[in-house]
């Protein structure tokens, strides 16, 4: 853990993501091209923001001949994209983000867990949402709808697989920007509604046979048969 902080972590993690294309290391004139093109800074913000990047285990550092290149970790792509949303949500910059990317990237596990079986059920039957009326125990009743579909599945599972610390296999890196974005956005989601009755110990709730389906769900079911190669995960 970094003796000290940079706001421009989750930059660098964008930046990386989103040029992360192929299999090959992303070089620093890349990374400073992405900072200048969204007005976050110059050469002194992207060091900044790599050197923490790679302490907290964010970025990888690749030799590359004489000079270095940079690739973005899984880990790094969804704790950076939590990190992005904390502090735009939150307002937090300094190294207190660290703990509360911590905190936040639990009980987004444990919403995941409560969640994705229900979105795995409506993409299988292959709607694009599904539709709910909810009651309080008071008699109020209010209706609910939420856009699910294969993609929020196949991020979701991803998400779930890493915050967990389970490996995740076959993710292109062409996966790793959406990954990023749809955590960030997940988290800002919950952020602004107050992750309303989520909490870190909804995991001991979750019964033990739809915890060990989501562990071991076959993507596949989910995936175009030309993609299953690529982008299925590992059981």
């Amino acid at each position: 853990m970094p003796q000290a902080f940079s706001k421009y972590v989750p930059h660098v993690v964008e930046c990386l993501a989103s040029n992360y294309i192929d299999y090959n290391p992303i070089p620093l004139i890349k990374v400073r091209s992405c900072f200048i093109a969204h007005r976050w800074g110059g050469v002194s913000e992207v060091y900044s923001g790599l050197k923490y990047g790679v302490q907290l285990g964010y970025i990888e550092e690749v030799p590359y001949g004489k000079l270095t290149r940079y690739k973005p970790t899984l880990v790094g792509v969804v704790k950076g994209a939590i990190m992005d949303a904390v502090m735009e949500a939150l307002g937090i910059v300094d190294e207190r983000v660290i703990d509360v990317t911590e905190r936040l990237g639990e009980i987004l596990y444990s919403n995941f867990l409560l969640d994705l079986p229900d979105a795995i059920l409506v993409a299988l039957h292959g709607t694009k949402g599904i539709e709910c009326i909810c009651c309080t125990e008071d008699g109020g009743c209010f209706g609910y709808r939420r856009i699910e579909g294969r993609d929020r599945v196949y991020l979701g599972m991803i998400t779930l697989k890493i915050l967990a610390g389970v490996e995740v296999r076959g993710i292109r890196p062409r996966d790793y920007a959406p990954l990023y974005y749809f955590t960030r956005n997940e988290v800002l989601f919950h952020l602004r509604s107050g992750f309303k009755g989520v909490d870190p110990a909804a995991i001991d709730r979750v019964p033990p046979l739809k915890l060990l389906f989501l562990l071991r769900f076959n993507r596949n079911k989910l995936m175009p048969k030309y993609k299953t190669v690529q982008q299925a995960l590992g059981p």
